[in-house]
């Protein structure tokens, strides 16, 4: 064993874990507000029209902007990319936790959340692809998977509970602890 390897093997898993949470968050966020719809039309006198406009909207930013973050990297680089999409997304948490109304929770969930997402999905794909080779990559891949599986499975019970017992708000207001870990 060289010393290079001793120093990396405490870290070995490191960039899997940053990325695994990265995805949680953003695959907790559309499936985690779905519940509280009702909440959300009755808290901004809207319609549901209007909420799952701004719902689907989120989806589709960050369809629309995946190839168009993927081709950032190239230019950036992937950690920079990867940071630009954390700010932007972390940025759009902070606004849809104060939301006042829909305009505001659309700037900041679907537009801002939505662009942090299509840079960062792209980026924690490529960084897991990199820093990993041979069976490593694979169970690497497997846990990133696994986890964003798992941030679309617990959503909804996050979600339900957040918006029955204490407020939907705390959906994203839990993701901005989570962005402060990193």
């Amino acid at each position: 064993m060289t010393k290079d390897t001793v120093t990396k093997e405490p870290y070995k898993w490191g960039v899997v874990t940053i990325a695994c949470i990265a995805v949680f968050i953003i695959v907790l966020d559309s499936s985690a507000m779905n519940v509280a719809i009702t909440t959300l039309v009755k808290d901004f006198d809207t319609t549901l029209s209007n909420i799952q406009a701004i719902i689907a909207l989120y989806a589709l930013i960050i369809a629309s902007f995946l190839l168009l973050g993927s081709k950032i990297q190239d230019i950036l680089g992937r950690k920079k990319t990867f940071l630009i999409g954390v700010l932007i997304y972390a940025s759009g948490t902070i606004i849809s936790t104060l939301s006042l109304n829909v305009g505001m929770l659309l700037l900041g969930w679907a537009v801002l959340e939505g662009i942090g997402a299509a840079l960062i999905l792209p980026a924690t794909t490529t960084l897991v692809g990199s820093s990993y080779t041979g069976r490593d990559k694979t169970i690497a891949f497997g846990i990133w998977g696994g986890i964003s599986a798992m941030g679309a499975a617990v959503g909804p019970i996050i979600g339900g509970v957040f918006t029955t017992y204490l407020s939907w708000r705390m959906v994203f207001g839990s993701e901005i602890i989570f962005w402060l870990l990193f």
